[in-house]
């Protein structure tokens, strides 16, 4: 029998029997290459064999869902039944609601025109052809079609690549997102989702793979403006079929912080020379909190009202602040000690309580969520809470390693450009870390979760572990339920070190 008399019968069409076309589901269905040309061929050869002409598509699909599952294992066999079969077309819809067959030539002859070769422009459309078979489409909107195109040209040969695809297409190339009621919307970004996604704790490669996901499947919807809520259900959908319930929660609960009346006060405090304003600026933006203020600039202020003579311990460091209390004759002579230190710490911090709680009180006020940074933030001490208007969460960082903690100083000058030197730093290091094993105390005493910046990556994920936490005791307490703090922040909490004396997207 002639090969080409074999043919395929998919309902009143009939296609000629490739085995090109059997290798290439097979791929997309996990089996590896080799064993797809090996069960390619056999299933050709079971039919000639057999002297057949035609074959029904149902049929055929079965008897190699039957052999997948025999030779390759059952799980390939289910992802083959996904898929939408070989040889049956694709069609594509334009917005009229008008079909036409899927066409490898017109697509990459397309693709041509931008300077690809025909090598390249083929492997781009046999890519995007390949993962609308794999998720069983038989149909596909003319605008997601485009869609899919575009992401693949930006994956192969870059940005630029793409943008001049877009540039030829007469439909619109960007997917706006729109609030509900609201007529203007932003673009869909990417790589905003993908950064919410990594506040969450996914890693990199997961975070901007779940967005390029998201993205493909509301281009699917066929529509160039889509609702921030569709956007939001399609998210916690794909961080449910591959990261969990957890993190689909989070998300949820990150989404909520964001648009949330009742606005977020983060605390972050800890001795000079933890990491408090880079780990509070990183916090603020997987939050999306636009607000970071650090007490710093809040001392200065108030030095530039009030002078040396009326409060000598506003302007003293806050390792120097003891110094400040004490007599003339005493300075000379005068050693630091912990209780004394300490002491003129303590003075310091009550010195600055009432600029904090103004700042703090003024967000509240315009219900804005804030990132507050500072040496004197210190638990039980400064600042007082205010009432159930505002959710406030403290973190107290610290460096448990003594040589870690001086190393970080001399990185400070370099990121600084030597605009905050370390020497003077160092020099009153023993102060600092006495300030720093005070604040411990303080954080044992009022129950304040402590974060070692050690290993700064880390640290920022505990650190927004911790707020997420904090937000579904507050959300599971207003239900009246009990809340379960998750493992990173009871671990957040709990690896405390010994007191070294003793967010368009949507």
């Amino acid at each position: 029998m002639k090969r080409r008399d074999l043919r395929v019968q998919d309902g009143s069409k009939r296609y000629p029997f490739a085995t090109g076309p059997i290798v290439e589901v097979l791929q997309s269905a996990g089996v590896a290459t080799e064993h797809a040309v090996r069960l390619a061929r056999d299933v050709e050869k079971h039919y000639r064999q057999r002297h057949e002409q035609q074959v029904e598509l149902g049929e055929f699909m079965k008897r190699l869902g039957r052999w997948v599952a025999e030779q390759i294992g059952p799980e390939a066999a289910e992802a083959l039944a996904r898929q939408t079969p070989p040889f049956s077309e694709l069609e594509v819809v334009d917005e009229s609601g008008g079909r036409d067959p899927f066409s490898r030539r017109k697509l990459a002859a397309s693709l041509e025109k931008l300077g690809l070769a025909f090598k390249e422009a083929y492997a781009v459309v046999r890519q995007v052809e390949l993962g609308l078979r794999s998720d069983g489409r038989r149909q596909v909107q003319e605008r997601e079609l485009y869609q899919r195109v575009a992401s693949a040209l930006e994956a192969r040969f870059g940005r630029d690549v793409r943008a001049r695809y877009e540039a030829t297409l007469a439909l619109a190339a960007e997917l706006v997102v729109v609030e509900e009621g609201r007529d203007a919307g932003l673009p869909f970004s990417r790589g905003v989702l993908a950064q919410s996604l990594l506040a969450i704790g996914l890693d990199p490669e997961l975070s901007h793979r779940l967005a390029r996901r998201a993205e493909d499947q509301l281009w699917r919807l066929g529509v160039p403006r889509v609702e921030s809520e569709r956007v939001r259900a399609v998210v916690r959908r794909l961080l449910q079929e591959e990261a969990g319930e957890e993190f689909a929660r989070r998300y949820t609960l990150l989404r909520s912080l964001r648009r949330a009346e009742r606005p977020v006060v983060v605390l972050v405090s800890g001795a000079a020379g933890v990491g408090k304003s880079v780990l509070a600026a990183e916090l603020g933006y997987r939050l999306g909190i636009p607000r970071v203020v650090s007490t710093d600039s809040v001392r200065q202020a108030l030095r530039s009202l009030i002078s040396p003579e009326l409060s000598p311990i506003l302007h003293a460091s806050s390792y120097a602040a003891w110094r400040a209390e004490l007599m003339p004759h005493e300075v000379a002579n005068a050693k630091p000690k912990r209780k004394r230190v300490a002491r003129g710490f303590q003075a310091q911090v009550q010195q600055m309580s009432r600029a904090i709680e103004a700042i703090i009180e003024r967000n509240v006020k315009e219900a804005t969520s804030l990132v507050i940074e500072g040496t004197h933030l210190v638990p039980g001490l400064s600042p007082q809470r205010p009432d159930d208007r505002a959710l406030v969460i403290e973190i107290v960082l610290v460096v448990g390693d003594e040589d870690d903690h001086r190393e970080n100083f001399s990185r400070r000058e370099g990121r600084t450009h030597r605009m905050r030197p370390s020497d003077d730093y160092l020099e009153h290091f023993a102060e600092i870390r006495m300030i720093q094993d005070f604040v411990l105390e303080q954080a044992a005493r009022e129950g304040s979760p402590v974060v070692d910046t050690t290993d700064f990556d880390r640290a920022v994920e505990r650190a927004v572990e911790h707020v997420l936490d904090a937000m579904t005791t507050q959300e599971v307490a207003a239900e009246g339920g009990a809340a379960v703090p998750s493992v990173g922040a009871s671990e957040a909490a709990g690896e405390a070190p010994a007191p070294s004396g003793a967010l368009a997207e949507a």
